[in-house]
């Protein structure tokens, strides 16, 4: 199956004992794949004593207390790797990558919650993404992928971030007519008339919702959200995250068939993000732990929506 990437994805290198804010550290269930508990095992490593089955049936890494892998070492390296000459189990060694699977193609893409990759996706130069999916032979989904490339240059070329958020909820709620009534065909003679973007009030309700309505890992997270303070970030940063969101998140319509809702799903975190913090980056990473990672925490998020 052809697989298809932004040209970043091949930038990315783990930082390792470096990194600023480990992927170890985050407090998520891992689950261990069967060939990697069989490895681990065979070659004696204490995997029983330090895994657990989870609610969902995974065996997954126990955590510590303060929410970090029982494997994560002093040194901020994982002792399974060093113990094992560096075997780690599938999701371990995927990550920050993520891998989304469609009929006749996949798409890859690097996770905004690695302070390593954030910083790839968000630095002040642009990039390309002239290396993802044009096509497919599933009817709607070529929709999908035309119009996310639409989409796309459309923010590339806008000056203003916030106006091409707008023009992008727009141009998903006038495509959503055209899905209706079955007129896939006529794309092309949708333009980017701008909608109204989430007033003050509706962000501060959004907020409140996600802090009291999703699974919270982390409690700094719910403080941002009840918080909030207003702080954008640079227009290069806030032009690629709007590109990053539309990339990952507006081909998942095929899923509803309700482009307009996905479109304000997409504008509702790009607005979210420039709402928690003073610092962007980091509310970037809260969003995409917090809510990427988690199925339930996006069905959630993505139900403000409708």
């Amino acid at each position: 199956m052809t697989a298809f990437c932004p040209d970043y994805y091949s930038e990315f290198s783990c930082a390792m004992g470096g990194c600023p804010e480990s992927c170890c550290k985050a407090g998520w269930e891992i689950p261990i794949d069967r060939e990697s508990y069989e490895f681990y095992k065979a070659v004696g490593v204490d995997i029983d004593e330090n895994s657990y089955i989870c609610e969902d049936g995974d065996r997954v890494f126990r955590l510590r207390d303060d929410r970090s892998c029982v494997y994560l070492s002093d040194g901020g390296l994982c002792e399974l790797y060093i113990k094992t000459g560096g075997r780690q189990c599938e999701i371990c060694a995927k990550y920050p990558r993520f891998f989304e699977e469609y009929p006749d193609f996949t798409e890859a893409g690097l996770s905004l919650s690695c302070p390593v990759a954030e910083k790839i996706i968000l630095r002040e130069k642009g990039f390309s993404y002239e290396n993802i999916a044009k096509k497919s032979e599933d009817r709607f989904l070529d929709f999908l992928l035309y119009n996310r490339f639409r989409a796309m240059k459309m923010i590339f070329a806008e000056t203003e971030p916030d106006s091409a958020a707008s023009k992008l909820l727009g141009f998903g709620e006038d495509l959503q007519e055209l899905v209706d009534y079955d007129e896939l065909g006529r794309a092309d003679e949708v333009g980017f008339e701008p909608a109204e973007p989430f007033s003050a009030d509706e962000m501060a309700a959004a907020r409140r919702f996600i802090a009291k309505k999703t699974e919270v890992l982390d409690p700094k997270w719910r403080e941002l959200l009840l918080e909030g303070h207003a702080h954008a970030g640079s227009a290069d940063e806030r032009r690629n995250y709007l590109l990053y969101l539309t990339f990952r998140y507006f081909p998942k319509a095929l899923d509803t068939e309700d482009i307009a809702a996905q479109c304000g799903f997409i504008l509702l975190l790009y607005q979210l993000a420039g709402s928690l913090s003073r610092d962007f980056e980091g509310a970037v990473r809260h969003i995409a732990k917090e809510i990427g990672h988690n199925a339930e925490n996006y069905k959630a998020v993505r139900g403000i929506i409708g």
